[in-house]
């Protein structure tokens, strides 16, 4: 059977006729509209469990991890690390504190098992000064007796130590448990201008 050769003009023709009687074919339309809307629908929850899972990003409220993080800046979020892995001294973490609805953003001091205590201006773990010249010089106010961190739990402090509600108030948010614990703070992305990496 001999090829049947076609110029560029008439396949756009065939092409043009078949997307018509496609179009005109009731079938064809609820197939097409049904693809589109679970294209869509794959979209939203794929973005969603990104967001519920391993992702997200944070909005700073107020002074209080200052000047490390501040008031309206956004911060990227990662909620995976610590599904295989617990959280180290240092790192910025978001946690909610008990009865909160908004989570809170603060610094991993004391770890669990370690005994924390805040005398003459400084904090020390285990009786030793902590070194937080990195992100703290000042003297810290409020002092607290030697506590004792809990098994899976973590003691937090804002950076800016005398404005920030933290792990030292015992009776209002003491240490954080593992669970309430929602990721590490990893970069601030907005605004643009001031991205760094935490």
């Amino acid at each position: 059977m001999k090829e049947i050769k076609l110029t560029r003009r008439e396949r756009k023709v065939f092409f043009d006729e078949a997307v018509r009687l496609h179009k005109a074919d009731e079938a064809y339309k609820k197939a097409d509209n049904l693809g589109f809307f679970l294209y869509v629908t794959l979209v939203v929850v794929f973005a969603l469990a990104l967001r519920l899972f391993v992702f997200e990003p944070i909005r700073v409220d107020g002074p209080s991890m200052e000047p490390t993080l501040f008031n309206d800046e956004q911060m990227f979020v990662e909620k995976c690390s610590y599904w295989f892995r617990t959280p180290e001294r240092g790192e910025i973490v978001i946690v909610y504190y008990p009865g909160y609805t908004i989570p809170a953003v603060k610094r991993v001091i004391a770890l669990p098992g370690e005994t924390v205590a805040v005398t003459d201006g400084a904090v020390y773990i285990n009786g030793e000064k902590l070194d937080e010249s990195a992100y703290w010089d000042g003297y810290v106010l409020d002092g607290i007796w030697p506590f004792t961190v809990p098994e899976g739990s973590i003691f937090v402090m804002g950076d800016n130590r005398n404005v920030s509600k933290d792990s030292r108030n015992l009776l209002e948010v003491g240490p954080i448990p593992y669970y309430r614990i929602v990721g590490r703070a990893l970069a601030v992305i907005w605004p643009f201008s001031f991205y760094r990496a935490l």
